[in-house]
């Protein structure tokens, strides 16, 4: 498999567009969209800054063999068994049930900090409010 329909396979997993990557890795969009065209070739260093976004390692790219599953480089935390805690479990199903939550929420992780705590406080005083008045709703 190619570069260029890895580096597509591997975003599309993540159910990015182009344009949550090109802010994740900083990065023109179009540039992002020459890459997974095949119309340029990323050097080294982008295909290493690809591998630590998609945690996978930046031989992956470099094998010509067919697709396998990228083995992902260890985070310094891994689940062996599933998650215990139960909001998590919640959490994970409501992320995989909302795709706009998703990307909603990666677009808050990579904003500016002060814009970060402003949304993430409106977010939870929304919340919030709808307990309150989940009577009048």
């Amino acid at each position: 498999m190619s570069i260029a329909k890895k580096l597509r396979m591997l975003r599309d997993k993540q159910n990015w567009s182009q344009e949550t990557l090109s802010k994740i890795i900083n990065m023109d969009r179009s540039t992002i969209s020459r890459y997974e065209t095949g119309r340029i070739i990323p050097n080294d260093e982008t295909l290493q800054k690809f591998a630590e976004v998609y945690k996978v390692d930046k031989d992956f790219f470099k094998t010509n063999r067919g697709f396998e599953e990228p083995a992902p480089n260890p985070s310094g935390f891994m689940m062996k068994e599933g998650p215990v805690d139960p909001d998590l479990v919640m959490i994970h199903q409501l992320l995989e049930d909302q795709a706009d939550l998703k990307k909603a929420l990666i677009e808050l992780h990579l904003m500016a900090p002060k814009r970060k705590a402003f949304f993430s406080h409106a977010i939870v005083n929304f919340i919030k409010l709808n307990n309150i008045h989940k009577e009048k709703m």
